[in-house]
């Protein structure tokens, strides 16, 4: 399926995309445009973060949050991410989680230094694989804290990596 949303993706459309990639249409390809000088057309695909279209922001959520609902999304990492997302999208909101102002940093300059959109959403998606997964580490990490206890740093990370593909892939 097509989807469609303005250009120069940021904070909010590149996590938007890998959530539409990896829970919601794994087909999905991504379509851009210059909003407000280009007219949304049916054939352009879904529209999201797009000003007054349903799979936008509303009731006080960032697009990434309507998706997580309109899907009914349950995945508790995601949910972490959701809470990442609207600190750092939603103005005077970027200090009250952590994560939040890094993240908005690295997306600042990603756009910056990208040729394309599809670029931009192409790292963009390896950028959100990467902290997702980062939640899942910490999970495991405190799950198996006593026998990571006494092993080297390469035993760890080959145990912690191990594990990963069997938890989490199953």
């Amino acid at each position: 399926m097509r989807w469609v949303t303005r250009r120069f993706p940021h904070v909010d459309r590149t996590a938007c995309a890998w959530l539409i990639k990896k829970f919601i249409d794994l087909e999905a390809e991504f379509v851009f445009i210059e909003w407000s000088r280009e007219e949304l057309k049916p054939e352009h695909g879904i529209p999201f973060d797009i000003e007054g279209t349903e799979l936008s922001h509303r009731d006080n959520k960032c697009t990434f949050e309507v998706l997580v609902e309109k899907y009914s999304i349950k995945d508790p990492y995601v949910h972490r991410i959701a809470e990442i997302m609207y600190a750092a999208d939603i103005e005077g909101e970027l200090d009250k989680v952590p994560e939040a102002r890094g993240i908005k940093a690295i997306f600042d300059g990603l756009r910056m230094i990208t040729r394309d959109d599809y670029e931009t959403i192409e790292i963009g998606m390896k950028i959100w694989e990467a902290l997702y997964t980062s939640f899942k580490l910490r999970d495991l990490e405190e799950k198996y804290r006593e026998q990571l206890k006494s092993m080297s740093s390469i035993e760890k990370l080959k145990f912690l990596k191990e594990l990963m593909s069997k938890e989490f892939t199953s």
